[in-house]
């Protein structure tokens, strides 16, 4: 996805429209820069922008779909500068981590999931939480030998290639436990930083009596 760059920030005040798709009408605020992105997308996908954006508000239930807007273009562009980085160098490794059949994700160097594959969301089981965008730690707690804030530190700069980890995911009724590997993935041409993570799953847990999982210590979250 390119999208070319505005050529002053002055001309990016939000400016409303109203798109249609099947009789019903979205009017929607976002800056041109954002309308641009949906329009390329939808282009993309060879589907009109009415359409596009009303496809996108069936999967929305919150209060502010212009702010869901934008930070779905933001998730975008974040995807599509990971292609562009990981692409060459990595032989399609998004693709690859997608399409892999062990649970795996890539993450930002802010550590928001930019990319999963079916196998984690499998691990995750049904949750009402986005994984896309989210950040790691909002998902699972995470434990490294020492804090996940150093590890990352050291994967960013490149005093570490990888990293083990104990991940642990608790909803209502079941608990989910994992061991996982964490790789440094960087690009010199683009000066960026991801990982991808590969769990190793362990036995599930069951729930104590009344439904409520109670995790164990060892594996309890490290402070960031």
């Amino acid at each position: 996805m390119q999208i070319p760059a505005p050529k002053s920030f002055e001309n990016q005040a939000p400016k409303p429209r109203i798109v249609q798709y099947r009789n019903k009408r979205y009017s929607v605020r976002l800056e041109p820069i954002y309308w641009q992105t949906l329009e390329i997308l939808a282009e993309r996908q060879r589907v009109r922008l009415g359409r596009f954006v009303a496809e996108l508000a069936m999967r929305y239930e919150g209060p502010n779909f212009s702010s869901y807007l934008r930070v779905f273009c933001m998730l975008e562009g974040e995807q599509a500068l990971a292609r562009a980085t990981l692409g060459p160098t990595h032989h399609g490794l998004l693709d690859v981590v997608t399409n892999c059949p062990n649970p795996g994700l890539i993450l930002s160097r802010y550590r928001t999931v930019i990319a999963y594959n079916h196998a984690f969301g499998e691990w995750l089981g049904p949750t009402d939480v986005a994984v896309i965008g989210a950040e790691l730690t909002s998902l699972v707690q995470v434990r490294t030998r020492r804090s996940l804030g150093e590890v990352w530190q050291d994967l960013i700069t490149g005093r570490e290639m990888k990293t083990d980890a104990k991940l642990l995911y608790v909803a209502p009724g079941r608990v989910n436990a994992a061991q996982a590997n964490i790789l440094a993935l960087r690009s010199q041409t683009y000066q960026e930083f991801y990982a991808v993570m590969w769990l190793s799953l362990q036995a599930k847990r069951p729930p104590l009596p009344g439904g409520i999982p109670v995790p164990p210590k060892a594996a309890q979250r490290d402070e960031v």
